[in-house]
């Protein structure tokens, strides 16, 4: 399976299995997001090429887009190893097919025996073999044997210790496996929950069911176009967390009605639990249909100690996994809402569900008047200059009133009170926020003229009413926001106000209008209202 991987600005290692296109830039739409100023939104994208290989190709970004130290001009076929440069991040392209992961209907088969297995305590056929204390060794070619297995094991071990990719790590112990045993084939399965993404799971499938992800054949390709896997032995392990040897398959009285067995003429079989706390997150299976015996009590110890250290860093591996998908939750959270409500969702005492939940909130949208003739005139790099400082303080106004930031739109900002958590004082706080937001700006343009640079005028409109709030869009990309009749007369407002002025609606006036002062507007007609609608000037705080 081709993907990249790379390391994120908390050094923690992500990886993304490519399909048909792979988009790269700042924007969180994209399918690999890099939070690095040097990086445009829509910075590079990765593609399938109809014969199977992988393009990359920069989408006019201001940095340009590297391939092994090159700057990349026009598109790049990728090659297994190469290395694509955004920013300050290092993209490795990896597309080798030995180390695809497969689908049990495809090359692998755990064969429905159709029967009932009745396991014994003691496993039939295992040798009574053992690891002999030192003066109890009397033959010089088994204690070489024996040293030359612990070796690699040992090796194995110092190698999978400091592995991070999870399909490298199954890969180096099967490797290491069919060093050391005498295997035709061998497979390594993880349950679906614990493949990390390797395989393409679906979110109503069982996370029970074994994927294989590693399988190898000492003959080459061809001996594992359909390797079959008995459900008598899966069964064994999955129940009783027991590793299973057999001396000779085809006698094993344990498998001797395995339809799997019988038809593929395997003669041993070696078969352990990736096993972590308890938990039964995959199998090690290797088989052969030559060697009566191949394997030994010993061989099962020493796999079952690779099973060990493979579970420990399967596990590993998914908890980084998890923590890379809280810290990315955490990032977007940041942006969205203020500090104490990023703390309640993280929390678990505040829950932001798909699907929208029916608030009452007041919404607010601040727009920047004349900012087509604004961006005609000054350059655009100074234009995002501009936009990026004076976003920074109007965000940090509205979460310091502990608002929600809904989204930008171009210049326009949109932020709610009420959604997700409701306070009393809603209303209130975001009145106050929007006349602190009018503040703060003319200040800024007081030193933005100083400096000879163009000033920055608003208008602001709020509106209080039933909205519907909640995470809304596809699984790929959900934002929360507010919706409804509320929402769009507060936009309107907006559109009213003039520079410098905050128009509040009935509704808002009559929660707040004590505490401000206000001047009720001629009648108005908004823009897709039947009727005249009661708007208000606020002046200030009584």
């Amino acid at each position: 399976m081709a993907k990249l991987s790379y390391r994120d600005a908390q050094g923690v290692l992500c990886e993304c299995p490519l399909t048909d296109q792979a988009t790269i830039g700042r924007h969180p739409n994209q399918t690999i997001q890099l939070l690095d100023r040097v990086v445009s939104k829509a910075h590079a994208v990765v593609r399938k090429m109809p014969d199977g290989g992988f393009i990359v190709q920069d989408g006019g970004s201001r940095n340009g887009t590297y391939v092994n130290g090159e700057l990349l001009d026009g598109a790049s076929k990728l090659k297994n190893g190469d290395k694509i440069t955004i920013g300050s991040t290092e993209l490795f392209f990896h597309d080798d097919p030995k180390t695809q992961p497969l689908s049990a209907g495809g090359r692998v088969t755990i064969h429905a025996d159709g029967m009932e297995t009745h396991i014994r305590s003691r496993l039939a056929g295992m040798d009574k073999e053992r690891f002999l204390p030192e003066v109890e060794i009397k033959d010089a070619g088994s204690l070489r044997r024996d040293y030359e297995k612990l070796r690699i094991s040992h090796e194995l071990n110092q190698s999978i210790g400091l592995e991070m990719d999870l399909q490298v790590l199954l890969q180096k112990i099967m490797d290491k496996a069919f060093e050391i045993f005498p295997a035709d084939r061998g497979v390594i399965l993880l349950r679906r929950d614990h493949t990390s993404g390797y395989a393409s799971l679906d979110p109503n499938a069982d996370p029970a069911e074994l994927l294989p992800m590693i399988v190898k054949s000492r003959s080459g390709n061809a001996d594992i176009d359909n390797v079959r896997i008995s459900q008598t032995i899966i069964n064994e392990i999955l129940e009783e967390k027991q590793a299973v040897l057999s001396s000779d398959a085809m006698m094993d009285s344990r498998f001797n009605k395995a339809h799997s067995i019988v038809l593929e003429q395997i003669r041993s079989t070696m078969s352990v639990p990736l096993l972590h706390d308890d938990a039964v997150l995959g199998i090690i299976h290797l088989d052969s249909r030559i060697a009566r015996g191949a394997f030994t009590e010993k061989d099962l110890q020493i796999l079952t100690g690779f099973a060990r250290q493979a579970a420990m860093m399967i596990e590993h591996n998914r908890l980084l996994e998890k923590m890379r998908a809280e810290i990315q939750a955490k990032e977007h959270l940041n942006r969205l809402l203020s500090p104490q409500l990023v703390e309640e969702v993280l929390s678990g005492r505040l829950e932001l569900k798909k699907g929208g939940e029916l608030r009452l909130a007041t919404v607010m949208f601040a727009d920047i008047r004349g900012f087509t003739t604004l961006s005609e005139q000054i350059a655009p790099q100074e234009v995002v200059i501009m936009l990026n400082e004076y976003f920074e303080y109007m965000v940090d106004i509205i979460f310091k009133y502990r608002g929600t930031l809904d989204k930008f739109i171009g210049d326009e900002i949109m932020a709610v009170w009420g959604a997700p958590l409701s306070e009393e004082d809603d209303t209130e706080r975001a009145v106050k926020a929007a006349v602190e937001m009018q503040q703060m700006l003319h200040e800024l343009n007081q030193v933005r003229a100083a400096q000879g640079e163009q000033t920055i005028r608003i208008g602001i409109g709020l509106n209080t009413g039933e909205v519907v709030a909640g995470y809304m869009g596809s699984t790929r990309s959900m934002n929360y926001t507010v919706m409804g009749n509320t929402v769009n007369t507060a936009a309107r407002f907006c559109s009213a106000a003039g520079p410098g002025e905050v128009l509040i609606g009935q509704n808002t006036h009559a929660q707040v209008g004590h505490l401000f002062t206000t001047e009720l507007l001629p009648p108005t007609k908004l823009k897709g209202k039947l009727e005249h609608v009661d708007i208000y000037r606020v002046r200030g705080l009584k």
